[in-house]
């Protein structure tokens, strides 16, 4: 989770500085940083011992648009060794909205590195059939709003289990976001929820913080 911390100390949260980078098109360097830095993590958690772990990075639309974004990305990835099928790449909905084509070519490039693509924040977004039927994903990842309208009470949750139903006719997985009580966590798991993620779990966890959480599971 990229975060930024002042001098004075002062937590700044991403809604307020991603769009700022997004704006600039500092985003590119500092996604090539973040995929960079998240390897390298992987890799020395590995080194000490604990099992591989999948390492999630998101992308922006803003990425696509520069020509040397693929070569930039393959030099990164093969340079840290990790295997392929430990790195998953998320897109957005909002990825598709203006060169759908070339986002599209982009993506297939990206898979043929034997990388995983997630559909992030997926269900708050406009996705037609055909167009999902030429996105190379493998994941789903089902947007917190969503969650926080299934209705615990009655036992309901229409629009995740059709979004479930969906992602098993395109071959994929479905992580749901956002899961924050234990009543969510059970719900879900009754609906054959492949994976959850949330503050029930864990909140996000500097890299010192996160080997002690691997330590204890």
């Amino acid at each position: 989770m990229l975060r930024w911390t002042t001098d004075g100390q002062r937590r700044v949260p991403p809604d307020r500085f991603i769009p700022i980078l997004e704006q600039t098109g500092l985003i590119y360097d500092v996604g090539l940083w973040v995929l960079k830095q998240a390897l390298q993590e992987h890799n020395r958690l590995v080194e000490k011992g604990f099992s591989p772990l999948r390492v999630s990075v998101n992308l922006s639309v803003v990425q696509f648009e520069r020509k040397e974004f693929i070569l930039d990305f393959s030099k990164i990835i093969k340079g840290s060794k990790v295997k392929p099928k430990y790195i998953e790449l998320e897109i957005t909905e909002s990825s598709f909205s203006e060169n759908p084509e070339e986002v599209i070519n982009k993506l297939h490039q990206l898979k043929d590195l034997g990388i995983n693509i997630a559909l992030d924040d997926f269900g708050i977004g406009y996705s037609s059939f055909n167009r999902l039927k030429s996105i190379p994903f493998d994941k789903i990842k089902i947007d917190k709003g969503i969650i926080d309208n299934i209705d615990l009470q009655r036992k309901k949750a229409p629009i995740t289990e059709s979004i479930l139903t969906l992602a098993k006719a395109f071959s994929a997985s479905v992580t749901v976001e956002g899961v924050e009580t234990k009543e969510q966590a059970d719900f879900l798991r009754s609906l054959d929820c492949d994976e959850m993620q949330g503050y029930y779990f864990s909140r996000p966890l500097s890299p010192a913080a996160l080997e002690d959480f691997l330590k204890k599971q």
